[in-house]
């Protein structure tokens, strides 16, 4: 299943990713999430930088069919690796991962962050999987609109207090 979302940012690249690898900044997306905080670390190797988050995240409004698989909270590894795209600007990549009931949910892609204007166009392409037979499908569904529409979104809003700009 299929994401790609774009968004723009008053900031230039550099500034965008120095936000999106900040740990105040991660911790205040996980909140946003009304997750469990279990892990928030940002290590810098060079010309890269890797992120790794560890929550337990909130299953509310989770499609009814699989409300009655989860608990509560699920847990979720989020690790990003950043480098500079030669560009001048960054390219990340996403590995997004939750155990449940010993299947997998998983999203793999890339979020790149290309000067734009002045400013960033930050694009996050990726694809999400779920171990789940018979399921499969309507869990990547649900998977993936919770990474659009709920993940991202906080993402987004935060990101943009920590610059400075209105949303």
């Amino acid at each position: 299943m299929p994401i790609d979302v774009t968004q723009t940012y008053a900031a230039d690249p550099d500034r965008v990713l120095a936000v999106l690898t900040d740990e105040a900044f991660l911790r205040e997306w996980a909140r946003a999430l009304e997750a469990r905080v279990e892990e928030v670390s940002s290590h810098r190797d060079g010309a890269g930088t890797t992120t790794t988050v560890r929550l337990d995240a909130p299953t509310t409004g989770i499609p009814p069919v699989f409300a009655r698989f989860v608990g509560r909270t699920v847990p979720v590894l989020d690790v990003r690796t950043w480098t500079p795209d030669g560009d001048g600007g960054h390219r990340g990549t996403l590995d997004v991962r939750s155990e449940i009931m010993g299947r997998t949910a998983l999203v793999t892609g890339e979020r790149r962050l290309l000067a734009a204007g002045g400013g960033t166009r930050a694009t996050v392409t990726g694809d999400v999987r779920v171990d789940a037979p018979l399921v499969g499908r309507q869990a990547e569904a649900a998977v993936r609109e919770l990474v659009t529409q709920v993940v991202l979104r906080h993402e987004h809003e935060v990101l943009l207090r920590h610059l400075g700009e209105s949303g």
